[in-house]
């Protein structure tokens, strides 16, 4: 497998698996995988195949170097994982609000690495305490407020060098969270 990736930046841009050539499997070239783009600042290495590149796309991939700066493979990406602490009031394994504009969750984001970066947060509905959070030993939190509307949510974490992590939420009916409770 050919990896290539900018050279100024590190950053993967392509990838090809050995072709078929000729009755012979032979490693692609950058040539082939780019005839019409400007390749000066482009470097390849060449890996073993592993199917598990292309399953988890090369997005979520980043070089690995040693302590000279030479590639010696690739590994994944640390992930950001999310979770927050809104109850599931009407059992159906995904966390909720009361859709009433003044309910808030606490979303935690934690990096699977322990280290400490600046986590950009999103979300579908509702409105965020703050939009970008620096870690603290891996971890940051921010306030979600419920919007007024019963929907489903999506609350998204970023970070440069991390896979992105995301929670899925929804706001319900008020009376239905508090039914539950009662």
């Amino acid at each position: 497998m050919i990896i290539v990736y900018n050279s100024n930046t590190g950053e993967i841009v392509g990838h090809c698996s050995r072709v078929f050539d000729s009755g012979k499997w032979r490693e692609a070239t950058i040539d082939e995988l780019f005839p019409d783009h400007a390749k000066s600042g482009f470097a390849a290495v060449h890996f073993a195949d592993d199917a598990r590149y292309l399953a988890y796309r090369p997005h979520h991939w980043r070089l690995r170097r040693d302590e000279s700066g030479v590639v010696t493979g690739i590994e994944r990406l640390p992930m950001l994982s999310l979770t927050c602490d809104a109850s599931d009031s009407d059992s159906d394994g995904i966390p909720d609000l009361p859709a009433d504009s003044a309910s808030i969750a606490h979303v935690t984001a934690k990096t699977s690495d322990d280290a400490d970066v600046d986590i950009t947060f999103r979300t579908t509905r509702g409105s965020l305490g703050q939009r970008t959070v620096h870690t603290t030993k891996g971890s940051a939190a921010v306030e979600l407020r419920a919007a007024g509307e019963t929907v489903a949510v999506t609350v998204t974490a970023t970070a440069p060098g991390y896979r992105p992590g995301n929670l899925q939420m929804e706001f319900v009916p008020a009376q239905t969270t508090r039914a539950k409770r009662d």
